[in-house]
């Protein structure tokens, strides 16, 4: 007769709390492996390669080598077998470059990394994170060559110097515009030979990119993805060139796609600022491109902001306040735009004298509710008599300050500063500088040509 022992409870509890200490240390080991990639990420390259080289430490247990903490604990990681879905989460709080790096520890993170999904949500989560890329000559030396930089958005010393994307010496450079952590850039070399490029400078990634009708320069360019086609389109309007008509160009971003032209409303005219059209690039919200035109002549001449739309390419119309845009005849040198800040539209102006003692102004709207006139606010007015011709908005922080690219009267430099900064204290700089701010991505131009 089979006689039936009860069940040991002690031995249950035993286990139970194995497995809870076992659950403790799994949460403790992950958590020193994310502060380990956060020290990676931040400079600290060796330690974290030592704590990370999971090959040797197998093969030091194969041998019956004695393991150092560090060591043991990368040990216990081999066999918890994290799951992707983990491991993701915590690559997607860490910077470009440091994950550009970790691709080189395994097969495992490579596959991760790459991931087309990680790659959008890396970027999604990292966008508001912005930096700033600016081509920089400097004015004083014989080599005059343009160099490119990023740098964060406090503009404190902490530049980074890029390579150039293309071979040849860089005479001249521009950067028109960015969207999704792509930029379109362009180079010309001493003689003469002129480059478009589409340049992801946190990959070092770039492609040619055909030239629109008229020459580069003459054009400003605006760059988005649009939905319904499912791709990037380009639009360049040659707004810097009087002597022709207004020509608008779209570029899909396809293999062997070429820019194609469309019609300009012929009551539309140019505006002119100082030494070209008075912006940078053009502004995109709302599903549509903006930039400043005027209609009429003379007395019952109006200036407006032109709307248009990425996808049915339709043209629109965004009104102005007289007083925005209504000059007073003693201003010697204007210089007006639009663009974009927080996702807002903006307009901005600086009106200057060049007679003795006379004050400068700059002045910054916003349109708070868009489409809606009577919504224009005046966001930022300075008048000083150290005003610079040019001063335009790139970028708005969380203080509501704006950083500015600004030029100088009796200069031919330029550089950045905030609004918050009084003017006079600006560097009178021996260097021109012109830049953009974007966010990193891990989009490949290349991989655009479907």
């Amino acid at each position: 007769m089979a006689i039936k022992m009860p069940k040991c409870t002690c031995s249950r509890r035993r286990h139970a709390h194995l497995n809870l200490a076992r659950r403790k240390a799994n949460k403790s080991i992950l958590k020193r492996i994310k502060a380990n990639l956060l020290k990676f990420s931040n400079g600290g390259e060796e330690e974290a390669i030592k704590k990370f080289n999971l090959s040797r430490c197998q093969n030091q247990i194969c041998k019956g080598k004695s393991l150092s903490n560090d060591q043991m604990e990368i040990h216990q990681v081999s066999t918890i077998h994290f799951q992707d879905e983990i491991m993701m989460d915590i690559f997607r709080r860490l910077p470009m470059q440091s994950l550009l790096r970790f691709k080189c520890v395994s097969k495992l993170w490579k596959s991760l990394i790459d991931d087309p999904y990680f790659k959008r949500t890396h970027y999604i989560h990292n966008r508001d994170n912005q930096k700033v890329l600016f081509a920089e000559r400097f004015l004083s030396v014989d080599d005059d060559n343009y160099r490119f930089y990023t740098c964060s958005l406090s503009m404190v010393e902490d530049k980074q110097k890029l390579d150039c994307p293309t071979s040849c010496n860089s005479m001249d450079a521009r950067i028109f515009c960015s969207c999704d952590g792509l930029v379109l850039i362009y180079v010309c070399s001493e003689t003469d030979y002129e480059e478009l490029l589409l340049w992801n400078p946190s990959t070092r990634e770039s492609m040619l990119v055909p030239h629109p009708e008229f020459p580069i320069i003459t054009y400003i360019y605006g760059m988005e993805y649009d939905a319904t086609s499912e791709g990037y389109k380009i639009l360049a309007i040659n707004m810097n060139d009087e002597s022709t008509n207004i020509s608008v160009e779209f570029l899909s971003v396809k293999r062997n796609s070429s820019w194609r032209k469309i019609g300009y409303p012929t009551d539309i005219q140019r505006i002119r600022g100082f030494r070209d059209c008075g912006t940078y690039n053009l502004a995109f919200l709302h599903g549509a491109f903006h930039w400043l035109g005027k209609f009429g002549k003379s007395t019952s001449r109006y200036y407006t902001t032109i709307s248009l739309n990425i996808s049915n390419e339709v043209y629109g119309e965004v009104s102005l306040l007289k007083q925005m845009y209504d000059l007073c005849p003693w201003y010697f040198f204007v210089d007006h735009g639009v663009s974009v800040l927080r996702g807002m539209l903006c307009f901005y102006s600086t009106y200057s004298n060049i007679a003795e003692g006379a004050k400068g102004i700059f002045k910054l709207w916003i349109m708070k509710d868009y489409g809606v006139r009577e919504s224009w606010t005046n966001f930022i007015i300075i008048q000083d008599i150290d005003l610079f011709l040019s001063a335009r908005p790139m970028y708005m922080f969380g203080d509501c300050q704006v950083l500015l690219h600004f030029r100088r009267f009796g200069y031919f430099s330029s550089n950045f500063t905030t609004s918050g900064r009084p003017f006079d204290l600006c560097p009178e700089c021996d260097t021109y500088k012109q830049g953009i701010v974007y966010a990193e991505s891990f989009i490949s131009p290349t991989s655009l040509l479907t």
